[in-house]
């Protein structure tokens, strides 16, 4: 057994194979080695295809090469005999036999087949690349990650134009985003801060931008610290981070805040007092103040003891008295109860005196500092006269 090209398409084959494992054809029995050249080819064919020697004798019998060894040669030289030169015939070449096409045709599918699942294995490939893509695209147009969206461009460069185009403002739109949240978050501005609230309404920064204007204007409101601060923080901040706290605020400085309704009761209160003394009105005096009192310097004075005060301000040679109240009343509170206030009052009032003899009519200035307890009567009086 030996190894051998195969004359229909030159793949190693044994000899004795019945067929060539490449091409189909017939191996065993069908093939012949050429003496001259050692060509392997077709016993059917007439010629060596390669040198073109005829291999058929006069009587049709095949010549087969067995070896590709030379005929030995005797070592006892011969003498050379001399045959006398007889005219050859000419021996007419048959024509070239023709190649089988079986082998031929069996590549062609073969290649025809690669070629099919080479291009089925390309355009599934193509198609999950493309579905991958796509996948990516949608991903990113979601995305407010710039990070995200440079890797989309920087991995998908032959992606459709219009996907390229969609991202890339995408991005844009998210740095200028960026920029203008900067902008407003280091401004420290509330106009600044609504404007890209207002601009941009959907921003991840939406709730960090809230949250700074809620304590923008808390610092404005607790720094004013009235009551119509912290009405207008409640009312544009009904959510706030310090709605409770404003309200608690709110509710302190009600307690302190004086009505006008307080106001106008202690102006009446003290009117009456200073009237009485006027009118010299005991009965009315007494209805001022409390049952216990501080009066001047007097600690748990009784209201005997304000009628002596009134006395003692009309001397021998005074005829009349005339109090005038200043209306410049500073009036501050505390709760000393359950919705029972306790009225801190100062003022100034005017004293005219009237004698006997006119040449000692004066007028006096006094400094005014009371209280008055829930009760409304005068509970602590205090007058100093205020030297020009």
């Amino acid at each position: 057994m030996a190894i051998i090209k195969c004359p229909e398409c030159g793949h190693q084959v044994s000899d004795k194979a019945p067929i060539c494992p490449s091409c189909g054809v017939e191996i065993a029995g069908k093939v012949t080695r050429c003496p001259e050249c050692g060509e392997i080819f077709f016993k059917e064919e007439a010629i060596c295809p390669s040198c073109h020697r005829p291999v058929r004798s006069q009587s049709g019998n095949l010549n087969e090469a067995t070896s590709n060894t030379q005929p030995a040669v005797s070592e006892t030289p011969k003498r050379e005999i001399t045959k006398p030169q007889t005219q050859e015939k000419p021996v007419s070449t048959p024509p070239e036999p023709k190649k089988k096409k079986g082998g031929s045709a069996a590549l062609f599918v073969s290649f025809l087949i690669a070629l099919l699942v080479c291009g089925i294995c390309f355009y599934m490939y193509k198609n999950a690349q493309d579905r991958k893509e796509l996948q990516e695209y949608e991903f990113a147009t979601r995305s407010e990650d710039p990070l995200i969206l440079q890797s989309y461009l920087d991995t998908y460069k032959d992606a459709p134009q219009a996907h390229i185009d969609a991202i890339t403002a995408h991005l844009q739109q998210i740095k200028q985003n960026d920029l203008d949240w900067n902008n407003a978050y280091i401004s420290n501005s509330k106009s600044m801060l609504t404007e890209y609230l207002l601009k941009h309404p959907d921003s991840p920064h939406k709730a960090l931008a809230q949250q700074k204007i809620d304590s923008l204007d808390w610092a404005q409101a607790s720094g004013l610290n009235t009551i119509e601060a912290y009405q207008a923080y409640l009312d544009e901040h009904q959510d706030g981070e310090h709605y409770n706290e404003a309200e608690e605020n709110m509710k302190a400085l009600k307690v302190k805040e004086v009505t006008p309704e307080e106001k106008s009761m202690i102006n009446q209160l003290f009117r009456r007092f200073f009237i009485s003394i006027n009118e010299r009105n005991q009965e009315n005096l007494v209805s001022t103040v409390a049952e216990e009192l501080t009066l001047l310097d007097k600690e748990q004075a009784t209201p005997r003891d304000v009628v002596q005060m009134m006395e003692k301000m009309y001397k021998d040679d005074v005829t009349r008295l005339i109090w005038r109240i200043n209306k410049d009343y500073n009036i501050s509170k505390r709760e000393v109860g359950d919705n029972r206030y306790e009225y801190s009052v100062s003022f100034t009032a005017l004293k005219e005196e009237e004698h006997t003899d006119a040449a000692n009519n004066k007028n006096s200035q006094y400094r005014i500092n009371a209280k008055v307890n829930p009760n409304n009567r005068i509970s602590e009086l205090k007058m100093s006269k205020i030297v020009d």
